[in-house]
């Protein structure tokens, strides 16, 4: 006798490429009329901590700053609290948003021939059975993966959209000369247990003077 079984399987969804923990460098611009080496020193506008995001600010801003700070210095530049050449700024914006997942479940309908034959059980011990594989199906399976239906579940993931931007100002001309912004999660846990967010990385990417070793042959 042949007989069908439908047996649910569900299968896992992998996370598109946009997950909270990409980042990416989403704009970059610089006063091209001026000759960034000429600056020799800097400071940093004072940052105010936000009590509503999900983490306090402080820890991710003095961990970029301190950064930052060795990455200017290795570009020659020293700090001056008193009379900058240049005022870096950095700013956080966060907002928290929603997405809708659709999940398929796969139902494949398997077909098999259920002739068998039970193994012989000795009546002393109700545990013993002469075959070492007791614990194995024993019928003969003849699977037809040929015929599919497909359901739809849906969930919802919240997530937290922000990014970081670099402002650097000329505080005698009182202007900005360059900006970089990040599209991060930088609240993401994945990357709160790291000193520094691998998207901070990024913002001084189009800086126009290089350290030493990454100058531009």
């Amino acid at each position: 006798m042949n007989q069908k079984i439908i047996i649910p399987i569900m299968l896992l969804l992998f996370t598109a490429a946009g997950c909270s923990t990409a980042y990416n460098l989403t704009y970059a611009d610089y006063d091209k009329s001026i000759e960034f080496a000429k600056y020799k020193t800097f400071s940093w506008i004072p940052h105010q901590d936000n009590d509503n995001t999900p983490y306090h600010n402080q820890i991710i801003f003095n961990n970029a700053v301190n950064y930052f700070s060795h990455e200017l210095a290795a570009r020659g530049m020293t700090v001056d609290n008193d009379n900058p050449d240049l005022l870096f700024e950095l700013k956080v914006t966060e907002s928290k948003k929603s997405r809708t997942e659709q999940i398929r479940s796969t139902v494949p309908t398997y077909n098999y021939n259920n002739s068998f034959q039970y193994r012989a059980i000795s009546p002393h011990n109700p545990y013993y059975n002469v075959n070492p594989r007791a614990y194995y199906y024993n019928r003969p399976l003849n699977y037809n993966y040929n015929n599919y239906t497909y359901g739809y579940t849906t969930k919802t993931v919240e997530y937290t959209r922000g990014g970081i931007t670099l402002n650097v100002i000329d505080r005698k001309q009182n202007r900005f000369i360059y900006t970089a912004t990040v599209e991060a999660d930088l609240y993401d846990p994945a990357t709160l247990q790291n000193d520094l967010h691998p998207a901070i990385h990024k913002l001084l990417e189009n800086y126009p003077v290089k350290p030493p070793s990454k100058k531009r042959k």
